[in-house]
């Protein structure tokens, strides 16, 4: 009996699920970072020096970066729509570097992601046409070479992480949660670690009922 438990869990894996999260979180992190030090028009500009803040900010590259936010849904906040989006680029590749506020700031990556994946078709006016095309005249065999098909993958990657949550050992979130969970002194809190990967593991969630 334990034998078929562990051959479906792979309970003894465990203690590598942090590995998961981890890797999503190292992978979106720079992608993040990079569009959005672009969009804010951030350490682009020619005369560009570490040590002087004055020269961080280029205008050019952030009106570029605004006028491209045209044909989508934040078209009517203009250059607003293109800072909030830029800001809350790098605000979470900065958060999803130190694993903090994973969950929260992966909310605000959404919106990030469903603008540009809207961008990405056209614009919010052509979505259905767009779709349409896509499934019915190029088939499913396309969808690896649309730029639409690498904000889905983003946006997959960032549900997956949204319900996974930091991971464990590498990231603030777990730290903190492990913390109050000791200082209110919750046994059930601090048994069940709702960074834990595996969902697969339900007789001892059973066993907690009984």
């Amino acid at each position: 009996m334990k034998f078929i438990l562990g051959f479906f869990s792979l309970h003894w894996l465990r203690v590598f699920d942090f590995l998961a999260p981890l890797a999503i979180r190292l992978l979106l992190a720079p992608i993040f970072w990079v569009d959005g030090v672009k969009r804010l028009g951030l350490f682009t500009g020619a005369d560009f020096i570490w040590y002087n803040p004055v020269t961080w900010w280029n205008q050019e590259a952030f009106i570029s970066g605004a006028s491209a936010m045209n044909d989508t849904i934040l078209s009517v906040f203009g250059a607003t729509g293109s800072a909030v989006m830029g800001g809350l680029e790098v605000a979470g590749a900065i958060l999803l570097i130190l694993g903090f506020a994973v969950r929260w700031i992966v909310l605000g990556l959404f919106v990030v992601v469903v603008v540009l994946g809207l961008q990405a078709v056209g614009g919010l006016g052509s979505v259905g046409p767009a779709a349409k095309q896509f499934f019915f005249e190029h088939g499913y065999t396309t969808i690896g070479s649309t730029p639409f098909a690498l904000y889905l993958t983003y946006f997959i990657l960032l549900l997956t992480l949204f319900f996974m949550g930091a991971g464990r050992w590498f990231s603030l979130d777990w730290y903190i949660y492990r913390n109050f969970a000791r200082k209110i002194e919750n046994a059930e809190a601090a048994r069940y670690d709702p960074f834990e990967v595996d969902a697969t593991d339900e007789l001892g969630l059973r066993t907690s009922r009984v």
